[in-house]
């Protein structure tokens, strides 16, 4: 997903207390209880959602969803 211009600084945000968490307002949040329905998607925030969808069921088909399974990678500057 394109950032939006100027939210760059934005695209992770970082707290120990949540799972992964991508953009400022929070536009795909995986907190640390993933299977218990309660991660989110509203893209529009950091993330530009492409023209014509809707931000809110564009990337899960609703703003809350479970995760079933997650694959983690790492990188280093």
């Amino acid at each position: 997903m394109p950032l939006i211009e100027g939210k760059e600084e934005q695209a992770i945000y970082r707290n120990n207390g949540l799972g992964p968490t991508f953009g400022s307002g929070s536009d795909l949040v995986i907190p640390n209880a993933p299977n218990a329905n309660n991660c989110t998607a509203k893209l529009n925030n950091s993330y530009e959602c492409p023209a014509g969808e809707n931000p809110v069921s564009f990337l899960t088909g609703s703003e809350t969803f479970r995760v079933d399974e997650i694959e983690v990678f790492g990188f280093e500057d």
